[in-house]
């Protein structure tokens, strides 16, 4: 149940931000999914949606998702579909139901950076970047370092078809996943991402480096590279060594997958 004393509803940008920094405490609502299963009373929240963030667009050769665009807006938007194999469309569809992807929004999947978030692998792997009251422009594999306080306005995605895959792996279907990771081949090399470690999404450096220089057939060696520098641990969903075990078979996949790319 979300429960508060008091809601501040901002009418622009910088309103919101100018609130957020005012209170430092005060949680953001877009979507609201996860903060009405809490028990507390916040003193304060601060409400976005009158904040006119609410589309999905293509503008300038980009994929424009405004921060208050549902999940259910993105799945739904046929140009996305199209885009690499609808590999953003994939990692929303298996988000538990289409009531919660029909309130639960884009900024908000995306600044919570919950550790099993099956998006952010997603928009990891195409490159996506931030766009911030702030903070300013950035990619989203920096934004996932971020600390500060801050307004999340826009996604953007550059429309460049480009070899990627994404996994989410699950005990059943509608479950948290307990392992998640994406892969992009690219001009540059290979970069290969992993998350729900049980943390948030990250670069696997290492692992990404070999594929590079060696290609797939270090894939084997890439993915056991990958479960050593990264941080696996327990959780309620799965052991450290189960995580450990599944990224290095996982990785072994993805790779197949841009290979077979056509």
């Amino acid at each position: 149940m979300l429960a508060f004393s008091k809601v501040i509803q901002p009418k622009t940008v910088a309103e919101a931000y100018e609130a957020a920094v005012k209170n430092k405490m005060a949680p953001l609502l877009a979507g609201g999914c996860w903060i009405r299963l809490g028990r507390r009373i916040w003193p304060v929240v601060i409400d976005l949606s009158e904040l006119g963030l609410r589309y999905v667009k293509e503008e300038n050769n980009e994929f424009v998702i405004g921060a208050m665009a549902t999940q259910s807006d993105v799945e739904q938007f046929e140009p996305l579909r199209q885009f690499v194999k609808g590999i953003i469309p994939a990692g929303i569809h298996e988000i538990l139901g289409v009531q919660f992807r029909n309130m639960a929004t884009m900024g908000g999947s995306v600044a919570s950076r919950f550790g099993f978030s099956d998006i952010i692998p997603a928009l990891l792997a195409v490159k996506a970047d931030v766009v911030l009251a702030n903070g300013g422009r950035m990619s989203l594999e920096d934004y996932m370092t971020y600390r500060d306080r801050d307004i999340l306005v826009e996604i953007r995605i550059p429309n460049y078809e480009v070899p990627v895959a994404i996994e989410a792996l699950r005990i059943s279907r509608g479950d948290f996943p307990y392992l998640t990771g994406s892969i992009r081949k690219d001009e540059t090399g290979y970069a290969v991402y992993v998350g729900t470690r049980p943390g948030a999404p990250m670069k696997a450096v290492k692992a990404s480096a070999l594929l590079t220089e060696k290609g797939a057939a270090a894939a084997k060696e890439a993915g056991e590279l990958a479960a050593e520098e990264l941080n696996l641990q327990k959780n309620s969903h799965a052991s450290k060594e189960y995580r450990q075990a599944m990224t290095k078979s996982m990785v072994v996949r993805l790779v197949k997958e841009v290979e077979a790319w056509n």
